[in-house]
């Protein structure tokens, strides 16, 4: 394009004598079209404008469908973590009974009742439910105190005992751990 010339030529991109299919009259019919600089320069910023416009869409597009593969994720886990609850109610009820066995019970019965909790664990394992820390310092954002005991050998703040345990799904908790922290042992009245 040249100063002197105010307007631009624009041919077509394909050579007709390169294509066997296009017949002599159509080879003729080949012309120039000729724009004004300005229309020219017009449609140019058009073409700018409708490639910037299709890739913020192309982004946009590519955002929401992260969006919704997270939101689908995370609901998928609330999902597993509202069928687990109940679940993990009955493996609570399988170690009480495992802890408070009596002396009648046969050895062959307490050693079903242990790999049937093995085989809950295992499940849950699978499936990426985990338990919860329950030794150390008490954690609020996955334990809930049930209850203090005084204590000398354990300091202020840390988990005595575990009344019920706490698990995890991914970065979802399922449910809390029910603990008992010590606390200082007070000196008695004099």
């Amino acid at each position: 394009m040249s100063d002197a010339n105010p307007q631009s030529q624009i041919q077509p991109e394909s050579n007709p004598d390169a294509n066997p299919e296009i017949g002599a009259a159509e080879r003729s019919s080949a012309e120039t079209v000729t724009l004004p600089a300005a229309e020219f320069e017009a449609l140019r910023s058009q073409v700018v404008e409708w490639k910037e416009r299709c890739a913020r869409q192309q982004a946009e597009f590519d955002n929401v469908r992260k969006r919704l593969r997270k939101e689908a994720d995370e609901a998928g886990t609330r999902a597993v973590a509202r069928f687990v609850r109940p679940l993990l109610d009955q493996i609570d009820n399988l170690e009480r009974a495992l802890d408070n066995t009596a002396s009648g019970i046969t050895p062959e019965f307490l050693q079903g009742i242990q790999l049937i909790r093995e085989n809950f664990a295992s499940t849950l394992a699978s499936a990426g439910i985990e338990s919860v820390a329950h030794e150390g310092a008490f954690d609020p954002a996955v334990h809930e105190v049930i209850a203090e005991m005084p204590s000398t050998t354990v300091p202020k703040g840390h988990i005595v005992q575990v009344h019920r345990r706490g698990y995890r799904l991914k970065d979802q908790l399922v449910r809390t751990a029910q603990v008992v922290v010590a606390k200082p042992e007070t000196a008695p009245p004099a």
